[in-house]
C-alpha cells in the first residue's frame, strides 16, 4: 500500500526548532508507526520499537546501551517502558539539547503522566488523529477552516461532488478501514480494532471487573454520539454503578478515544452546559451502534448523528496543526429549540458550525446559527456544513460550506 503524506509532519519537523523531544500521541492504528517509518525527513533517523521484545528487554535492563548511538532517535511504542524517559532525560541534557527524540506511543494513562514530568520543559506534544477528509484524497491542509482563522470569507465557488458521504462516515478515519479494498475488509479491520483494543488493550491499563458492562457503555455512548449524556441514565444503561461508569468515561478521554465537549455559555446565559460525548472516529462509533454496512446510514437519524461525529474529525484533524490548541464546545438555550452543533474559539475569534445532512440549505435552515449570532456580538462568522457542492452565503454572515471543502 502506498504511503499517504500525513498534514502533521510539517508541524513535527518544525517542533525541532524549539524543542529536542516530540511526543506523539494519538488512539492506536490512527498511523503514528507508519509516518515515523515512512516520512521522508525521517529517513535518517534510528528508529527503535518497543514492540520488539528484544528491544523492550534491552530497554529494560540497558537502556543506555540501547539508546548508545549519538542520532535523531524514534522510539515507537515508548508507553511500555516509561522508565526509558529518564534515559532520554540524562541523554538530552548531556548533549545540551542538541539530541533529538521522537517518541509515540498511543494516548494511555502512563504515557501520558510520564514524560510531562520527565520531560519538562524539553518536550513539545503532538496529538495525532486519524484522516481528514482532505488528508486522505492527498489535499493541501489550507481548507476553508484555515482561510476563517486568516480572515478570509469562504469564496462562492464549486467544491467536489460525487463523493458517497455515507461511504466515508461508516469507515471513518482509521487508515485500516478507510484504505481498505472492499467493506468486508474495512468491517473486518473495525470490528478487530473494537474487539482487541477498545477491550482487550484497555483492560490491560485499569482492571476492568465486568468486561460486558464496559462494552455496553461503549455502545450506548455511540448510539447516543452528540446527545447530553447523563451519567446515571449511562449507569442504567450499561448496569453498572455511577462511580464505575465515571471511572471508564475518564478513561476513555486519557485514551484520546472519547471528546468530551462542554456547552458553549457567555456570563449570565441560560444555556445547557453538560457534556456532550462524540467518538474519536466515525467507523468505530458507527461498528459499536451495531450500524454494519454504509446504506444504513440512509435513515435520516442514524445519517444526522454520525455525520455531526464525522464533521468533528475533519475540525479535529485541523486544530492538531495549530500552534495553540483550539477550543470545542456546542451550544444550546435551555429555553426554546435553538442549537448550534459546535462552537470553536481560537486566537480571538469565535464561529459557529451547523451541521445538515441535506443537499441544499435554505434560509430557513439558519435559524439556530442566526440566534446564536445575534446572542453572541462575540462571534465572527457562522457556518452551515452540508452535503452539497458549493460555497455560498445564505444569510447575513452565514455560508453554506460543503464537507468537503474543510
Amino acid at each position: 500500500m502506498q504511503y499517504i503524506p500525513r498534514w502533521i509532519e510539517a508541524r513535527l519537523k518544525d517542533s525541532f526548532d524549539s524543542h529536542p523531544v516530540v511526543v506523539l500521541i494519538g488512539p492506536r492504528q490512527v498511523g503514528k508507526s507508519t509516518l515515523l517509518e515512512h516520512a521522508e525527513f525521517l529517513k535518517d533517523w534510528h528508529y527503535i520499537t518497543l514492540d520488539d521484545d528484544d528491544a523492550l528487554k534491552q530497554a529494560e535492563e540497558d537502556p543506555k546501551g540501547l539508546l548508545w548511538e549519538d542520532k535523531p532517535t524514534i522510539i515507537d511504542e515508548v508507553q511500555r517502558c516509561p522508565e526509558l524517559l529518564i534515559t532520554v532525560k540524562y541523554l538530552v541534557d548531556r548533549s545540551r539539547r542538541s539530541r533529538n527524540f521522537i517518541l509515540s506511543g498511543s494516548g494511555n494513562l502512563s504515557l501520558r503522566k510520564g514524560p510531562r514530568e520527565t520531560l519538562a520543559g524539553r518536550a513539545r506534544y503532538l496529538h495525532m488523529t486519524g484522516f481528514g477528509y482532505r488528508e486522505i484524497r492527498g489535499m493541501p491542509p489550507a481548507g476553508l477552516l484555515e482561510d476563517i482563522w486568516r480572515d478570509q470569507a469562504p469564496n462562492e465557488s464549486r467544491v467536489e461532488s460525487e463523493v458517497d458521504l455515507a461511504d466515508f462516515i461508516w469507515r471513518g478515519s482509521l487508515p485500516g478501514a478507510a484504505l481498505a479494498s472492499s467493506d468486508k475488509i474495512a468491517l473486518e479491520r473495525l470490528g478487530g480494532y473494537v474487539d482487541t483494543y477498545l477491550q482487550k488493550d484497555i483492560q490491560d491499563l485499569v482492571r476492568i471487573r465486568h468486561p460486558e458492562n464496559f462494552r455496553r457503555l461503549m455502545r450506548a455512548l455511540a448510539e447516543a454520539t452528540g446527545w447530553e449524556s447523563v451519567q446515571e441514565e449511562l449507569s442504567k444503561e450499561c448496569r453498572e454503578t455511577r462511580t464505575n461508569v465515571s471511572r471508564y468515561l475518564s478513561l476513555l478521554k486519557e485514551t484520546n478515544l472519547l471528546y468530551d465537549l462542554k456547552g458553549y455559555a457567555v456570563k449570565g446565559e441560560n444555556a445547557y452546559r453538560q457534556s456532550k460525548y462524540y467518538w474519536f472516529d466515525s467507523g468505530s462509533a458507527c461498528f459499536l451502534a451495531g450500524v454494519r454496512r454504509s446504506d444504513e446510514l440512509k435513515k435520516p437519524a442514524l445519517k444526522g448523528r454520525f455525520f455531526e461525529n464525522f464533521i468533528l474529525q475533519q475540525i479535529l484533524s485541523w486544530a492538531s496543526l495549530q500552534l495553540t490548541a483550539p477550543e470545542i464546545f456546542y451550544w444550546k438555550r435551555k429555553a426554546g429549540e435553538s442549537e448550534v452543533d459546535f462552537v470553536i474559539r481560537h486566537e480571538g475569534k469565535v464561529i459557529g458550525v451547523e451541521v445538515k445532512s441535506s443537499d441544499n440549505i435554505s434560509f430557513g435552515d439558519t435559524r439556530s446559527i442566526r440566534d446564536f449570532l445575534k446572542s453572541h456580538p462575540e462571534v465572527h462568522r457562522g457556518l452551515v456544513v452540508y452535503n452539497g457542492p458549493r460555497v455560498y452565503p445564505v444569510a447575513s454572515n452565514i455560508y453554506a460550506v460543503p464537507w468537503t471543502a474543510l
